[in-house]
């Protein structure tokens, strides 16, 4: 019997018939079916190869996004002999084995972007994507971001003919408002490009298998005991299925039988340090698609921090609950009246059964947004609202679209300084939360002489203000000073020492 017609009998003797398939079904025409579907799912994957030769040029350190295409007909140094330039092209296939091979998901067709994982991309100096149905392209980085082991790419295409993915609602576990869409047993198919196969065609490879798990979690690096500051894949959030992965799988779709995506995959090498059959993929449930999202703006992906000191999970098991040891004094917890001892039950309504999800949900919520934290403080049930600040991670990240800066003045939010100081739980005393803090002084900028001529030594001044406007977060601050033509800055000290610098 077929494998394909074999794998859908099989579910459904098990589940019953998925979605839009016959109560009764033929195999020929179940068969048929599951081939259209495919045929459909693999428009929206790329195959890719990544270059981190030397002879290729590395980006500028100002601008490591931009990579641009490959140019052949480009003067090359005389040592550089033809057969090696031929083999500088990423294009042919027969360079394929001296570069690193990969997928990727398109997610918007119109804006040419591909959606892949970081570690694919990290350090590369060149990038060339197949999609299916036109011809290649070199591609640059809109934004990219370790921590998640997310990238999205922009393909150098002037009249593409790209299909974007359609998005599964994925949910990996019940909640008060729903129930998940991403279950053990689940059958999904992956399509990706294992070896570049499909560098010369783009026709992906189509494996099948179930969702082994969900909300598995990488190990730690050895010698770590944080998990605040690991991989978001170390919180527990991965996807785990049986269907087969091998080299060029990282960066790949995993598929529910609607042909919706409900995972970007990653060989095991990624999280386990080598390859093996089957693999994980990361969910894009409403946490990394809104860091998807945060991505294709070109923009850094910034995570939320609460200021909360946890402690030990709440007993009986029955009544989950992650108990506060501590909160930071003016910190995102504090101001929505968190308090020792109490018990934080969900986040945005979704259940905390372990440390990991807190730091998960919370940084996943994004810096600048509002949680709704559900907590027990005695026999009483409280939801309380609380706007983040942002976590400092070690993790590198690639931004294209920076906020243009004032004068030569960039910001960060002063929850970094805390960190800096006493780390995740941020302690430190006199610390302004309802500030930004100076994140770059651009070199014989305006603002730099400025700053030189009051006497301000950066690193140890909080801005509170743009003309007479609070500026609590950066958003706040570069919306005060947006088209303004003279900038007045409100500064203050840990000591309460308070001075104006205006601009320009």
């Amino acid at each position: 019997m077929p494998r394909s017609i074999l794998i859908t009998c099989l579910g459904f003797l098990l589940v019953g018939p998925p979605a839009g398939f016959a109560a009764d079904p033929d195999p020929a025409a179940l068969q048929e079916r599951m081939k259209k579907l495919i045929d459909r799912a693999e428009r929206s994957v790329v195959a890719l190869v990544i270059s981190h030769n030397p002879k290729h040029d590395a980006p500028s350190p100002t601008q490591p996004w931009k990579l641009g295409e490959y140019q052949p007909h480009n003067p090359f140094p005389p040592t550089l002999r033809v057969p090696e330039r031929d083999k500088l092209d990423l294009s042919d296939a027969r360079n394929i084995g001296d570069y690193t091979l990969g997928s990727g998901i398109v997610i918007d067709a119109e804006q040419r972007l591909v959606l892949t994982c970081y570690h694919l991309i990290e350090g590369a100096r060149k990038i060339y994507a197949r999609p299916s149905g036109t011809g290649g392209a070199y591609a640059d980085i809109v934004a990219a971001d370790a921590r998640s082991d997310l990238a999205v790419l922009r393909l150098h295409l002037s009249s593409p003919k790209l299909t974007a993915v359609k998005f599964a609602d994925v949910r990996t576990e019940d909640t008060p408002r729903a129930k998940a869409s991403v279950t053990r047993g689940q059958w999904v198919i992956s399509l990706a490009h294992p070896f570049a196969a499909g560098l010369t065609d783009g026709k992906a490879s189509a494996s099948w298998g179930i969702v082994s798990n969900v909300s598995r979690k990488a190990p730690l690096p050895v010698g770590a005991d944080d998990v605040r500051s690991g991989y978001l894949y170390q919180c527990g959030s991965l996807i785990q299925t049986d269907a087969r992965l091998n080299m060029g799988c990282s960066g790949g779709g995993v598929f529910n039988l609607d042909g919706e995506l409900i995972g970007l995959t990653s060989a095991a090498a990624a999280v386990a340090g080598s390859e093996s059959a089957g693999g994980f993929a990361m969910p894009m449930d409403s946490i990394y698609r809104g860091i998807v999202e945060v991505l294709k703006t070109g923009e850094e992906v910034e995570y939320g921090f609460l200021g909360v000191a946890p402690g030990l999970m709440s007993q009986p098991p029955e009544e989950p609950g992650l108990k506060v040891n501590g909160v930071t004094p003016g910190s995102p917890a504090d101001i929505a009246r968190v308090q020792q001892s109490d018990l934080i039950h969900a986040v945005n309504g979704r259940p905390i059964v372990e440390e990991q999800d807190l730091f998960l949900l919370i940084g996943g919520a994004l810096a600048g947004r509002e949680v709704t934290l559900t907590v027990l403080r005695g026999h009483a049930t409280l939801h309380l609202k609380a706007t983040l600040a942002k976590f400092q991670h070690p993790y590198a990240t690639i931004a294209s679209n920076r906020p243009a800066s004032v004068y030569g003045l960039r910001v960060e939010y002063s929850s970094l300084l805390a960190q800096q100081v006493n780390g995740p739980g941020g302690t430190r005393g006199g610390l302004n939360w309802q500030s930004v803090i100076v994140q770059e002084l651009e070199p014989k900028s305006r603002a730099e002489a400025a700053f030189k001529q009051a006497g301000i030594e950066s690193n140890r001044w909080f801005i509170t203000a743009v003309n007479d406007t609070p500026t609590p977060t950066p958003a706040a601050f570069y919306s005060a000073a947006k088209k303004a033509q003279t900038v007045r800055l409100t500064l203050s000290d840990s000591l309460g020492h308070t001075k104006v610098v205006s601009l320009p």
